[in-house]
């Protein structure tokens, strides 16, 4: 059996998908093919994957027939089953175009290109966030009913389910401080600055090495930060691939972050990481793991889901520097006193 799985296009939805990636691995018999189809931005990361077989890196301008081609000649035989995770009727005509001898996925107005389909699940039922979505459509394909709400976080942990040792004398802790979505899921600057030069006062004997991690269009929030931070600092926004922040992330002790793609990333990849929430909803997006924290204040416009906030970004102005500080010295302090913790 070949099968291929569609994977969505965004990072962090893509970073969503792994549990139910993982479990579909875990599920197939002996010999079993698993394709992974991405776009071509995210292959360094389903690559970095050892649940995966196979990498189908899709040109971002490619036509739909050209992928459904790519998809149909990427190995000696046409694909068994082509699981389209994103719910576009794009990603379900490549499926159809690649020769697949069944298409499946949500069916969210595809019922041509996806006869045999599901409907959508319900959420007061298997949980409301997207990692319990994608598992529900795998679960569903394997023959097998979600009866209560997925143990959707088996597996995100990755290669890294119990964190590698910290160094007693220096840490690297990757910052993330930009988000593509908009300014009301951005922490802000100076808070980063006064909770990072703070950690680094209160730990001496600890150097820290910061590093700042975004998109090219996040560059200049980078600089800003870069300068307000007292300490060891290095400014890589703007300066990696998905492949460099990969590598990035993986050699750094802890992710402290915006809900971003860069979050779900780090998560994805088994580093402990602190998710720094807003105008966004925990409980559809949170980093998944056991290493994981959550840092947020509820107003009662919140969550809103707004690019821009109209009022006063009281998500965010409600959140002190000293509780960020406190989530990064807390999670030293557990690693050194968890088996193994500290060298």
């Amino acid at each position: 059996m070949r099968i291929i799985v569609r994977s969505p296009n965004p990072l962090g939805d893509a970073c969503m998908a792994t549990p139910a990636v993982r479990y579909l691995r875990e599920q197939l018999p002996t010999g079993a093919e698993l394709a992974i189809a991405c776009r071509e931005n995210l292959a360094p990361f389903w690559e970095n994957l050892d649940f995966v077989d196979e990498v189908i890196a899709l040109p971002r301008k490619a036509s739909v027939w050209s992928i459904g081609r790519q998809m149909r000649r990427s190995s000696a035989r046409h694909p068994d089953v082509v699981i389209a995770l994103p719910n576009s009727p794009r990603s379900a005509l490549e499926a159809r175009i690649s020769g697949a001898r069944r298409v499946f996925g949500y069916r969210r107005g595809r019922h041509i290109l996806v006869p045999a389909g599901i409907g959508e699940p319900d959420t007061s039922v298997i949980g409301p966030h997207h990692s319990a979505r994608y598992l529900h459509l795998v679960r569903r394909f394997l023959g097998e009913e979600l009866l209560k709400k997925a143990d959707f976080e088996k597996g995100y942990d990755g290669s890294r389910a119990i964190p590698a040792p910290v160094d007693e004398g220096s840490a690297q802790i990757a910052l993330c401080p930009g988000a593509e979505y908009g300014n009301a899921k951005r922490y802000p600057i100076e808070r980063y600055a006064e909770a990072c030069n703070q950690v680094d006062r209160e730990n001496r004997s600890r150097a820290h090495r910061w590093k700042i991690v975004g998109s090219p269009a996040e560059a200049s929030l980078g600089d800003e930060l870069a300068r307000a931070i007292e300490g060891d600092i290095e400014n890589l926004a703007g300066k990696t691939d998905i492949a460099g922040l990969v590598e990035v992330l993986l050699s750094s002790d802890l992710l402290v972050s915006n809900d971003t793609g860069t979050m779900h990333l780090g998560a994805a990849l088994g580093v402990p990481t602190i998710g720094i929430f807003g105008s966004t909803e925990p409980d559809f997006t949170r980093p998944l793991g056991s290493w994981t924290r959550i840092i947020r204040e509820k107003p009662h416009c919140s969550p809103c889901f707004l690019r821009e906030c109209p009022t006063d970004y009281r998500c965010m102005l409600a959140i002190p520097s000293a509780r960020l500080t406190h989530s990064i010295n807390e999670f030293f302090a557990e690693r050194e006193d968890s088996p193994g913790g500290g060298s």
